[in-house]
C-alpha cells in the first residue's frame, strides 16, 4: 500500500532537538523538527487540519533514528504537535546512545532527514533515516539528494525516487536506507520467496529483519492482496455491465481459503476461474502459488487463469493475465508429486516470464480498460 514517505532538510534550529547541538551551538530555544504544514497535511494526514476536540493537541509518536552513517535505530518515544502556526515533532532533548556517545554530533545543517511515517489517520511511527554530508557512509547519499532537492526544506517523497538515490549515492551494504527500497523484497520474504530474503541478508547483513517489520510487512502484503482484489472485482463488474462477461462471482469475499479468487461465466456460458496476484511492486516480482493453487490449475475441471496486479495503491494499478496456465505448469506438479513419500511443499514461487502473459497492460481504477473476453 502506499508509503508515506517525506524528506527534510535539517535547519539549526531543528538540530537542537538533539542534546549535544541544544548545548554546544545554541540556535533558539526550540527542541523539535519542524514540519512543512503543506506535506505533513497537505499530502500525508489531512485528517490532521480538521478541527481538534482538545486545543493544541498531541500525537504520541513512536520514534525510530537510525543513522547517520551505518548506525542502527534508536527507538525514542515523542510526540507531533501544533505550537501556533507549526507543526513539530516535540518532545525531551535527544541524547546520542551510550554505545555511541558522539553520534549526533557530526549532523549539521544542510543534512538530510528521510521519514516513513505509519498510522492511518495520524501518524503513530516515524521511521527517520539520518544523511549528513561529512560522513563517507552518507557522502554519496547526501549528494544526490542534494542535486534532487534544490529548493525547499520539506517535500514528499515516492518509492521510485529512494531506489534511484540508493542506486547513484551506492552506500555501503547494512546502510539503514536500503531498509527502505526492500518493500517488494520483504514481500516476496513473507509470502515465502527465499529470492528476497537472500537479497535482504545480503543488503543488511547482520541487521536482517525485526519481527516487528516482518510482521509489518505481512500485514501490508495482506492489504496489498485485497486492494488487488477489489479492483478486480470493481474491473470485472464494468465487463459485465459492457456484456463482455456473463456474471462472475468473487468467491474470495467469502471463502479465504479457496483456491482461486473470481469464477466468472462468460457470454457462451463458459466457466473460467481467477487467481489475482498482486503486489504494490513491478510485473516482474514473483507470483506465488499455493500447492492447491497449482493442483486446481493443472488437474481442474475450469480453465485457471492468473491476474497479475502490479503497481497496486488503494485506487489504482496495473493487470496483465495469463490465460489457462494448468498446460504450463504441469511439469512442475509432477515433480513435485515424485517427492517421496512424507516430503510435501506449501507453495512454489514463480518468475511471470515463464507464464504467457497477454503483452497488454490493463489500467485499473478511474480508467478501466477493455478486454477479458
Amino acid at each position: 500500500m502506499p508509503r508515506k514517505l517525506a524528506l527534510k532538510r535539517l535547519t539549526a534550529s531543528d538540530l537542537t532537538l538533539f542534546k549535544w547541538h541544544f548545548q554546544n551551538h545554541p540556535a533558539g530555544k526550540q527542541k523539535a523538527f519542524n514540519l512543512d504544514a503543506n506535506v505533513l497535511i497537505g499530502e500525508l494526514y489531512p485528517q490532521l487540519g480538521e478541527p481538534a476536540l482538545v486545543p493544541q493537541p498531541r500525537y504520541p509518536l513512536d520514534l525510530y533514528l537510525c543513522g547517520p552513517g551505518l548506525a542502527p535505530a534508536n527507538n525514542l518515544q515523542r510526540k507531533i504537535l501544533k505550537q501556533q502556526k507549526n507543526w513539530r515533532l516535540n518532545g525531551e532533548l535527544i541524547d546520542s546512545p551510550v554505545e555511541s556517545p558522539e553520534l549526533y554530533n557530526v549532523l549539521e545543517p544542510g543534512d538530510f532527514a528521510l521519514f516513513e511515517f505509519s498510522g492511518d489517520v495520524t501518524p503513530t511511527t516515524a521511521n527517520v533515516v539520518l544523511v549528513a554530508r561529512a560522513l563517507p557512509e552518507d557522502a554519496g547519499l547526501h549528494a544526490e539528494l542534494v542535486l534532487r532537492f534544490a529548493d525547499g526544506s520539506m517535500w514528499v517523497l515516492e518509492d521510485e525516487l529512494v531506489q534511484e538515490v540508493l542506486s547513484a549515492g551506492s552506500p555501503p551494504a547494512g546502510h539503514p536506507l536500503y531498509d527502505w527500497a526492500d518493500t517488494s523484497l520483504l514481500e516476496d520474504a513473507v509470502l515465502g520467496g527465499t529470492a528476497g530474503a537472500e537479497t535482504i541478508n545480503a543488503r543488511r547483513g547482520s541487521r536482517g529483519v525485526s519481527p516487528e517489520d516482518f510482521m509489518r510487512s505481512r500485514r501490508n502484503a495482506e492489504a496489498t492482496g485485497v486492494a488487488g482484489e477489489e479492483l478486480l472485482n470493481a474491473w470485472l463488474d464494468g465487463e459485465r455491465r459492457e456484456g463482455r462477461i456473463r456474471t462472475f462471482e468473487w468467491i474470495a469475499s467469502t471463502n479465504a481459503v479457496a483456491p482461486y479468487d473470481f469464477r466468472v461465466t462468460d457470454v457462451t456460458d463458459g466457466v473460467r476461474v481467477i487467481d489475482a496476484k498482486s503486489t504494490v511492486g513491478g510485473f516482474g516480482n514473483p507470483v506465488h502459488l499455493s500447492l492447491m493453487e497449482l493442483m486446481l490449475a493443472v488437474q481442474g475441471p475450469d480453465p485457471y487463469d492468473i491476474c497479475r496486479l502490479y503497481e497496486v495503491t488503494e485506487s489504482k494499478g496495473k493487470m496483465r493475465v495469463a490465460r489457462h496456465i494448468g498446460p504450463s505448469l504441469h511439469h512442475i506438479l509432477e515433480a513435485l508429486n515424485a517427492l517421496p513419500s512424507g516430503v510435501s511443499v506449501d507453495s512454489i514461487s514463480i518468475r511471470p516470464e515463464i507464464l504467457s502473459f497477454s503483452p497488454e497492460v490493463i489500467m485499473l481504477g478511474a480508467s478501466d480498460a477493455e478486454g477479458y473476453e
